[in-house]
C-alpha cells in the first residue's frame, strides 16, 4: 500500500516535471489570439499540454519498465527509430535550443532590446557553457539553484495570475476566430511534454516503486491520484495565464511569443517583475537544459557506443546553433515536426492502455501507420502552405489539403483518429487471412 503523503509529494513532483519554465510563453499567445473564445482554446491546450503527458506516464507503466517497451509491439526497429526521434526533439533539435533562446528573450531582451545580436551570442555562449560544465562535472549546485528558483517562479506566477484576475489588463475583446479548440490543441504540442513524459516515464515509475513496492493495480491507483494533483496545478497556471493573454488582446501589441509575456508582466508588476521573472525563468531553463543534455548523452552513449563527453559536446554545439535563431523561429520550425510526431505518440499511448487486451501486433502497426499518414500530411501542409506554394508541389498540396479537410474530426485536430482505427482493422484482417492460409497449407 501507499501513503497519502507519498501521493501528494509525487503529484507535486509530476507538476514540477511537466511545468517547464519555457512553456510559460505559449498560453498568453493562445489567449491573445482567440480573445473571448479563450475557454475552448484553453481546453484544447490543457488536453495536449497536461492530459496526454500524464496519460503517457500511466500508459508507460502498462507497457513495461524500459523505454523500448513503449513502442516495441510495432517492431524493435521502429522502437529504436521512434525513440531516437523523440530524444532529438526534446534534445538538441528543438527543446534544448528553445530553453536558451527563451532565457535570453525573457531575461535580457526587455532591458537591452533585441537588436544587439552580439549580446545574444555572448549570453548563449555563457548559457551553454554552463550546460556543458554541469553535464561533464557532476555537481548538486545547479539542482539546488533549481529547487530555490522554481518555488520563487511559482510565487511570481501566482502573483501575476491573481493580479491579472483582480485587476485585468483590459476587457476581453470579441474576435472572429474559428477552430479555437484545434488552435489550443495544436499549441499544446509546443510544450513537448507528451514526448518528454514517454522518455522519462521509466525513471518516474522506478522512483515510485522503489519507495512503495506497489502491485500493478496499486501503481495505477497511485499514479491516477498523483496525476490529479498535477492536473489541477497545471490547469490553474496554464488557464490563468491564457486568460490574462485574452485580456491583453485589446490593449497590448503582440510582437512575438516572449515579447507578449514580457509586456504582460511589465503591465502587471512593472520592471521589477520582469527582472525577477527573467532570473527565475533563466535559472529554470538552465536546469531543464542540463537535465535534457544529460539524458541525450546517456541515450546515445549506450546506443552508439561512444563516449558520453563527445555526445554532450556535440549536443551543446548543435543546441547553441539552433538557439541563435530565436524562440519564434524555433517554434515555426518545430510546429510541423510536432504535428507529425504527436498523433503517433498519442495513438501509442492509447494502445498501451489496452496492451493487455490487444494481443495482435498488426493492430499496433496499422494504428501507427494511420496516425503517421495523417501526421505526415499535416506536416507537409505546414511546411508547404497551400496559399503560398506554387507549381507541381502546390498542386500536390492542394490535393492533400482537399483530402485532409474531408476527414472526420479534423476541425478539432483529431483527423488521425478514424484513419488509425481503419488501418488497425485492415491490418488485423490481413494478418487473420494470412494466418488462415498458413493453417490451411
Amino acid at each position: 500500500m501507499y501513503k497519502t503523503k507519498d501521493v501528494v509529494l509525487t503529484g507535486f513532483a509530476l507538476f514540477a516535471m511537466l511545468f517547464g519554465a519555457g512553456n510559460l510563453i505559449f498560453p498568453p499567445s493562445v489567449g491573445y489570439a482567440v480573445g473571448d473564445n479563450w475557454k475552448l482554446a484553453a481546453l484544447g491546450f490543457c488536453i495536449t499540454g497536461i492530459g496526454f503527458p500524464l496519460m503517457g506516464i500511466i500508459a508507460s507503466g502498462f507497457a513495461g519498465t524500459k523505454l523500448d517497451h513503449f513502442s516495441d509491439k510495432v517492431s524493435p526497429l521502429f522502437s529504436k527509430i521512434f525513440n531516437t526521434v523523440l530524444i532529438l526533439a526534446i534534445g538538441p533539435c528543438l527543446a534544448i535550443p528553445r530553453t536558451g533562446a527563451t532565457a535570453f528573450e525573457i531575461m535580457v531582451t526587455p532591458h537591452l532590446g533585441a537588436d544587439l545580436h552580439w549580446v545574444k551570442y555572448i549570453f548563449l555562449i555563457i548559457y551553454f557553457g554552463f550546460v556543458l560544465l554541469f553535464c561533464l562535472k557532476e555537481s548538486s549546485v545547479i539542482e539546488r539553484i533549481g529547487k530555490i528558483l522554481t518555488p520563487i517562479l511559482l510565487i511570481v506566477l501566482a502573483i501575476i495570475i491573481c493580479k491579472g484576475l483582480i485587476d485585468p489588463i483590459g476587457s476581453i475583446v470579441s474576435l472572429d476566430t474559428s477552430n479555437n479548440f484545434r488552435f489550443g490543441f495544436y499549441s499544446g504540442y509546443q510544450t513537448m511534454d507528451t514526448l518528454a513524459a514517454i522518455i522519462f516515464a521509466s525513471i518516474i515509475l522506478k522512483s515510485i516503486n522503489a519507495k512503495n513496492k506497489l502491485s500493478r493495480k496499486e501503481q495505477f491507483s497511485f499514479l491516477l491520484k498523483a496525476s490529479g494533483i498535477a492536473v489541477c496545478g497545471l490547469a490553474i497556471v496554464y488557464c490563468g495565464i491564457l486568460y490574462i493573454g485574452a485580456t491583453a488582446a485589446g490593449t497590448l501589441e503582440n510582437h512575438g511569443t516572449t515579447q507578449l509575456l514580457n509586456a504582460i508582466v511589465k503591465q502587471l508588476l512593472g520592471t521589477q517583475g520582469n527582472i525577477i521573472l527573467g532570473i527565475c525563468v533563466a535559472g529554470a531553463c538552465l536546469t531543464t537544459a542540463i537535465g535534457l543534455t544529460a539524458t541525450v548523452g546517456d541515450y546515445f552513449k549506450t546506443m552508439l557506443n561512444v563516449s558520453y563527453k563527445k555526445v554532450v559536446i556535440i549536443n551543446v554545439l548543435v543546441s547553441f546553433a539552433f538557439a541563435t535563431f530565436g524562440v519564434d523561429s524555433i517554434v515555426r520550425i518545430s510546429a510541423p515536426v510536432l504535428i507529425f510526431l504527436y498523433p503517433i505518440a498519442i495513438v501509442l499511448i492509447f494502445l498501451n492502455f489496452f496492451r493487455a487486451y490487444i494481443q495482435e501486433r498488426s493492430v499496433f502497426i496499422g494504428a501507427v501507420v494511420g496516425a503517421a499518414l495523417i501526421g505526415f500530411t499535416e506536416m507537409m501542409l505546414g511546411f508547404f502552405p497551400v496559399a503560398s506554394t506554387q507549381g507541381t508541389m502546390g498542386s500536390i498540396m492542394r490535393i492533400l489539403d482537399t483530402i485532409y479537410l474531408s476527414l472526420p474530426l479534423q476541425d478539432y485536430g483529431l483527423a488521425w483518429i478514424v484513419p488509425s482505427i481503419v488501418f488497425a482493422l485492415i491490418f488485423k484482417i490481413i494478418e487473420k487471412v494470412k494466418n488462415t492460409q498458413v493453417v490451411q497449407n
